[in-house]
């Protein structure tokens, strides 16, 4: 009996030694893409999200009423304002980000990492070969609006494109609206298959708005005073005096 109880606690401490090093291989095994600096009335997921929480590529981020969250990604900053969701994935450029919902508000070094933001079927690309900080908001599922206070920033829906230069704002008519059976990056292969595309045409209709005619430019300038850019947490460092207190 002694020799068979010996036996059996022998299996189980064996089978404690060699779960704890799978199980630290599982948890090292997805990267860590960026961390939470600040937030309030926010979530990772179902989870509330704290100060200095862990975002791993393809987490669901949002805020409540009220709420804020700031993400860094190496020297990325991407803040998510109030009533506002997204979906972050890594990128080999930095991060890529799908906006399902609200407002974010994004800054970038420039230089070699990017962050790139996806709204319905508008893509937003800040140049890379300047610091930039600049906001992208969806106001209803066909209209999108991209503001750049510093910086410039590629905007493309459809076939046509727009570089949106420091200090201006457009907002953006999509060419459809996004109805989703899953999430996946924007960057992958299948990202179009994973999701439906209805055309806005038929929903400005319903609307009482008249379509995008054909040759018509889906980009409509507005003044960058009427689009609020100061978010609860971002404070562009790259765009501050070298001087201040």
């Amino acid at each position: 009996m002694k020799i068979h109880r010996a036996i059996s606690l022998g299996f189980c401490f064996l089978a404690l030694c060699c779960s704890v090093p799978a199980r630290a291989h599982a948890q090292g095994a997805t990267p860590a893409l960026g961390i939470v600096v600040k937030s309030s009335v926010a979530h990772i997921g179902n989870a509330a999200a704290a100060d200095g929480a862990t975002v791993y590529s393809g987490d669901y981020l949002s805020t409540d009423d009220n709420g804020a969250m700031q993400v860094r990604v190496g020297s990325l900053s991407l803040e998510l304002q109030s009533n506002s969701a997204a979906h972050i994935y890594r990128a080999p450029y930095g991060a890529v980000v799908e906006l399902n919902r609200g407002t974010a508000i994004y800054t970038t070094p420039g230089g070699h990492e990017n962050l790139v933001i996806v709204a319905s079927d508008v893509r937003v690309t800040p140049v890379l070969s300047m610091a930039d900080f600049g906001r992208v908001s969806i106001d209803d599922p066909c209209k999108v609006t991209v503001s750049s206070e510093r910086g410039q920033v590629d905007v493309r829906v459809g076939s046509e494109s727009k570089l949106v230069e420091q200090g201006k704002a457009y907002r953006v008519a999509a060419e459809d609206s996004i109805s989703y059976r899953d999430y996946l990056s924007p960057d992958d292969n299948d990202y179009h298959s994973h999701h439906e595309h209805k055309p806005c045409a038929a929903y400005e209709t319903v609307k009482g708005h008249a379509p995008i005619a054909p040759g018509q430019s889906r980009f409509l300038y507005v003044a960058i005073g009427t689009v609020a850019l100061i978010g609860a947490f971002t404070i562009p460092e790259a765009f501050e005096s070298p001087n201040r207190p």
